[in-house]
């Protein structure tokens, strides 16, 4: 088990829901934390942060803006020393169909692609260099979506299926208008793989939570912030999401890598064993010694 207290992160949508989960429970370890967010309680979560007695810096910013992804990555790095970990939490949903206009969709392109997908890919692009030149290794865990991994890639492969909250096997896919958000989330497939591949001799590990209902700030907005008490009890919490962030960054250099962890509503949130790699071998993404 690694310890935590003292290395160096970013997360990224950090002001409510589970970017803010995330940052508090790294804190909570001791972790000095760098947040960014493009609304304006990212520095009350800085200052909660603070009080926890770590470094806490935060930006105000799009993440598919590569001034900022500079701005944030260089400031950190100076602020604290270096980096470890790398949360890429920022994300948005819109409504998108195959027949939208043109001018909508270039509009939907920019805003769901530009934070889901390229913002993720500036931010890991940023920090790998980063991470190589230290030679400690390190971690990044994406923030994907349960649409990508639930029952259709393949369905056979779920752990635990009887706990399922929907019919099984559940298509995969969010429906027929979030094309353009579950094309951004799908599109982080080629980021795990490809990254966890060509880090493992860095020792940095790379790992996607495909995250299904939790209660969080995007999801109360769906319910016009007024969801029913029965709906709330039925979707998962953040904080318990973010413990298991916790446990898989503990696992270091010899834990699992290049996996998309699924969330999906109906089964515990907790730490489960890795999955068989069926899409990457196994000796692709081994890492190779202590960080």
């Amino acid at each position: 088990m690694v310890e935590l207290k003292n290395k160096r992160a970013i997360v990224t949508g950090a002001a409510v829901g589970l970017g803010k989960a995330y940052a508090h429970a790294l804190a909570q370890e001791g972790v000095h934390v760098a947040v960014c967010d493009i609304r304006d309680e990212i520095h009350e979560v800085a200052e909660s942060l603070a009080k926890l007695g770590v470094k806490a810096l935060a930006w105000q910013g799009d993440v598919s803006d590569p001034a900022l992804v500079r701005e944030v990555v260089d400031g950190a790095k100076d602020a604290f020393g270096g980096l470890d970990i790398l949360v890429n939490n920022a994300g948005v949903w819109g409504a998108s169909v195959a027949d939208d206009d043109l001018d909508k969709s270039l509009e939907d392109y920019e805003r769901i692609v530009g934070t889901n997908l390229k913002g993720e890919y500036l931010f890991g692009r940023a920090v790998i260099p980063i991470l190589i030149e230290q030679g400690a290794g390190g971690d990044i865990i994406n923030i994907a979506t349960d649409h990508m991994v639930t029952c259709g890639t393949p369905w056979d492969r779920c752990p635990n299926p009887g706990a399922c909250a929907f019919d099984y096997p559940r298509p995969t896919g969010g429906g027929d208008a979030m094309d353009l958000y579950d094309a951004a989330k799908w599109g982080l497939n080629g980021f795990l793989y490809g990254w966890a591949k060509a880090l493992v001799p860095h020792n940095i590990r790379v790992n996607a939570f495909c995250m299904g209902a939790t209660d969080s700030y995007m999801l109360r907005s769906f319910h016009n912030f007024e969801p029913s008490q029965e709906e709330v009890d039925s979707w998962m919490r953040a904080e318990d999401n973010a413990q298991v962030m916790i446990d898989i960054l503990r696992e270091g250099p010899d834990g699992r890598n290049a996996q998309n962890v699924n969330f999906c509503v109906g089964r515990p949130v907790k730490t489960e064993p890795p999955n068989e790699q069926i899409y990457v071998y196994a000796d692709q993404v081994k890492l190779g010694g202590a960080s």
